[in-house]
């Protein structure tokens, strides 16, 4: 039977203001089947394989592209878990985003997974989604709608992490470049407000000239490029993820000595070239982090678990399940460097396993934030 929620939206969707009576007599109707939480199994959890669709506000970066094909290997690979996917994608369009997310409604489908043009901009069409009766699971980039279950990265961690590392590194002195990525989204405010709040620590530690590189190589090294000559010596560059080899790659061209320290963010661009400075001095130091873009695949885990009532997923702490930050420290680079692509992210593939596991992490209040793990060997 078709879930009457969802039924009533459709109708709203097309012909407006006449189908809210019709609604309230359809959702009389509902029959236990029709809940998308309920499962064959009942209350132990079921088994059932789930249609599901990723909505995605950008794909102009190897992250995002990556981040999509997960979803798709995740979702090829486990017919008995998924009948049917799909990827939409919006053009970096909020709007258009949020009417994507309309018509995934209406195609039916059981879950939708969502990295979001905004915090607020699609909080209508998710609550729609979530009246309909459809799971809805915003990942990487959030939106607040409170209906939304929620797979994240502790970005505030993210930005402490690379903030605190440079401050050791300089000697809590010198002058900084900060690499932000795409204005107005989740990531790039709380990796800002991260690394800042350590920054605040040490008053000889200067912001002098701040880009915008769109979590982009290509980007950052034209944006990097056009600043540079306005600016002081740079004696480090903080960055939001996959940046770092096109940030490095503009002072290189620029034949800046000595080189700064420009923290990596997992790319094999970034990683290859790290490894190329260091052979040339090898007293370089500096760091690699971002996050997976496998989250795509936990973010697909997560609603499964909770169409199928399982691992007790609905009962989640804030709604909210963490998938760890992937740091590189020197003794991995040349391993991780070797192990990628020029324009492959370092990550982990997600298997259900691991996202059940990230979902206990979160129920017992001891989330899993960060990892450090050698390439996958298969």
């Amino acid at each position: 039977m078709m879930n009457p929620l969802r039924s009533g939206l459709r109708r709203s969707l097309a012909i407006g203001a006449m189908i809210v009576a019709s609604a309230a007599v359809l959702s009389g109707c509902a029959g236990a089947g029709t809940d998308p939480g309920a499962t064959d199994g009942g209350a132990a959890g079921g088994d059932k394989p789930i249609k599901i669709a990723l909505s995605n506000y950008f794909n102009g970066n190897i992250w995002r592209k990556q981040m999509e094909a997960s979803f798709e290997a995740t979702a090829k690979a486990n017919p008995d878990k998924v009948s049917d996917f799909k990827v939409v994608n919006s053009d970096g369009s909020a709007p258009q985003q949020a009417q994507q997310i309309q018509s995934l409604v209406l195609e039916g489908y059981d879950a939708i997974i969502i990295d979001a043009a905004s915090p607020t901009a699609l909080n209508g069409a998710i609550q729609e989604a979530c009246d309909a009766g459809v799971t809805v699971v915003v990942f990487d980039s959030l939106a607040t709608a409170d209906c939304a279950y929620k797979v994240a990265f502790d970005y505030e961690t993210y930005g402490a992490l690379e903030a605190q590392f440079m401050a050791d590194q300089l000697g809590g002195k010198g002058n900084i470049l900060f690499v932000r990525g795409i204005a107005g989204i989740t990531v790039d405010d709380d990796i800002y407000r991260g690394a800042t709040s350590v920054l605040a620590k040490y008053p000889d530690m200067k912001i002098v000239g701040e880009v915008y590189g769109e979590f982009t190589e290509s980007t950052a090294q034209q944006e990097v490029a056009k600043i540079l000559p306005s600016l002081p010596t740079i004696d480090g560059v903080l960055t939001e993820g996959n940046d770092g080899g096109g940030t490095l790659d503009a002072f290189l061209q620029a034949g800046t000595s000595p080189v700064p320290l420009v923290i990596q963010g997992n790319s094999g661009q970034g990683l290859q070239g790290w490894v190329k400075v260091a052979q040339e001095n090898p007293d370089y130091k500096t760091m690699s982090i971002s996050s997976q873009p496998s989250i795509s695949s936990t973010a697909l885990w997560l609603s499964w678990m909770l169409i199928n009532n399982q691992d007790d997923a609905a009962n989640l702490p804030d709604k909210t399940v963490y998938a760890p930050l992937l740091i590189i420290p020197e003794e991995n680079r040349d391993a991780w460097a070797s192990a990628l692509e020029y324009t492959q992210i370092a990550e982990n593939p997600t298997t259900l396993d691991q996202a059940q596991s990230y979902v206990k992490a979160a129920i017992d209040g001891d989330p899993v934030l960060q990892d450090s793990p050698l390439p996958p060997t298969n």
